[in-house]
């Protein structure tokens, strides 16, 4: 061990001069590393620590063009136990010397912390007491990890297909590596790269820009760079151009849009000098006092067909063109009720009574009203208490149809009511109490309903609002065994309804 240790000291103190961090995984490399190989595992798959023997290894690697592949030529020298049947259960102590020729290709950056490798290749070994070549093919993967500047900590573990029988084997290592660079060079701004190849040696830079600072890594030096802050192409200094038409974001009225530079960055299908956010024609070209379309008038109403909204079909100026049959002003085709006036509000439909609710769905076309009641006005509650009064207080003659005088004021009220309530139709009901026949208080109770219907018809009620009907004794209110309940039987009742 203390010989290992003194090998590989003078060997790292050899190679110092010659570290640099400019690209260290992109050099040259040397690298020393102590070997435990292991023949047995292929026979009983043990992972049995006391079946890896012992070895060193030095290798030399050389990049192939600065990218991540290698060539590496490693030489082992060690100690081995061969089996010499396929249980192993006699084995030959001994000895080997090797020498392998590696392709490597490892995934890399500059001074990577840690980097990955994997290999193959062709190995040849003396075999000793055996006294015989054997050759294997390597299957492997590697780790390194950066100590230093150009220093590594390297591991690797391959498995190695023998040529010959018993001879597959497992064989593990860890050591260092040193990468080799073009000579000694000093870094002053710490970049990784050597003042000798910085252009800006006291600006920490990158790679892209010879050492230059470059703020916002789009490859071109901030000296260099016309927006130093955004990045952008070298076409246009540096700064961003998203359409890539030449013509940078900040002075680009289009910047999603590849345009001219005659135009400033704007595009111009039709090349008729207007660009096409302001071209109503941008496939076609035409003057710009006609906003860029060919002059044509193809329905001769007198608009041409750039401000006509309905090219192909006359219409008035008032709707861009567009025909309107009930001329209300809103355009037939954006018209819910094309033949009858309306309102631009109401998508072309009238509103009487302006409540917010279109004649064709409102029951009160006429009176304003909320939707909640289908647009009709609602009741008051004292024109109900005056509704509810009537049904209690119109007084008839005994056993008759006639209206006593008393009544007549209680029914001017309702009369009244209704004049109010235009939109409403009203149902009268007369009621009895159990008094009399059945068939007796039928009738009377008609008579006194349609008694009530021929006052409000005298009193300018419309009589297709009102209709009646009697149901003598058949809905008592009230207890017809006493007079109380017998008087609250006997009433006419008035019920406004809607249309």
């Amino acid at each position: 061990m203390r010989t290992l240790l003194l090998i590989f000291t003078l060997l790292f103190v050899l190679n110092m001069p010659l570290v640099q961090a400019q690209h260290d995984l992109s050099k040259d490399y040397w690298s020393i590393r102590a070997l435990a190989p292991n023949f047995q595992y292929q026979i009983n798959k043990d992972w049995n620590w006391s079946d890896f023997k012992s070895g060193l290894e030095f290798e030399y690697g050389h990049n192939l063009g600065g990218g991540p592949f290698s060539l590496a030529f490693p030489f082992r020298i060690g100690r081995a136990d061969y089996p010499l049947n396929a249980t192993a259960s006699a084995i030959k102590q001994g000895g080997f010397l090797g020498l392998d020729a590696l392709i490597q290709a490892r995934i890399f950056k500059p001074n990577a912390v840690i980097s990955p490798n994997v290999f193959t290749g062709l190995g040849a070994a003396f075999e000793s007491p055996l006294n015989d070549f054997g050759f294997a093919i390597p299957l492997g993967v590697g780790l390194d990890f950066r100590l230093s500047d150009g220093f590594y900590l390297s591991t690797k573990g391959e498995y190695r297909l023998g040529f010959s029988d018993l001879r597959n084997n497992l064989q593990l290592g860890a050591g260092f590596k040193i990468f080799l660079g073009e000579g000694a060079g000093k870094d002053s701004d710490k970049d990784g790269i050597a003042d000798r190849e910085d252009l800006c040696p006291t600006l920490p830079g990158t790679v892209k820009t010879s050492g230059c600072p470059d703020a916002d890594g789009d490859g071109i030096a901030d000296d260099q760079d016309q927006c130093p802050t955004e990045p952008g192409p070298a076409a246009t200094k540096g700064c961003p151009d998203m359409d890539n038409d030449g013509v940078i974001d900040s002075k680009d009225p289009c910047p999603t849009e590849a345009g001219t530079l005659a135009n400033n960055g704007c595009p111009d299908s039709d090349n008729d000098g207007i660009i096409n956010s302001l071209d109503k024609c941008p496939t076609e070209a035409g003057p710009a006092s006609n906003s860029g379309c060919p002059v044509r008038d193809a329905d001769g109403d007198g608009i041409l067909d750039v401000n006509d909204d309905c090219p192909n079909a006359a219409g008035p100026a008032s709707t861009k063109g567009c025909p309107d049959r009930d001329g209300d002003g809103v355009a037939d085709k954006n018209d819910d009720c094309p033949d009858v006036k309306g309102s631009a509000v109401n998508k072309g439909c009238p509103d009487t009574d302006g409540d917010g609710l279109i004649d064709s769905i409102d029951k009160c076309p006429n009176q304003p009203g909320p939707a909640a009641n289908n647009g009709c006005p609602e009741i008051t509650p004292k024109d109900k208490e005056t509704l509810n009064f009537a049904a209690r207080n119109v007084q008839f003659e005994t056993g008759s149809s006639k209206i006593k005088n008393t009544s007549f004021g209680i029914l001017d009220q309702v009369a009244e009511i209704l004049k109010r309530y235009s939109d409403y139709n009203v149902r009268i009901a007369g009621h009895t109490d159990n008094v009399g026949s059945y068939e007796f208080n039928l009738t009377l109770s008609r008579s006194r309903a349609k008694s009530c219907y021929d006052y409000l018809v005298s009193k300018g009620v419309s009589a297709s609002r009102i209709t009646f009907e009697g149901f003598g004794s058949s809905r008592p209110i009230g207890n017809n065994a006493t007079p109380a309940g017998r008087a609250q039987n006997r009433r006419t009742e008035f019920e406004l309804f809607q249309k």
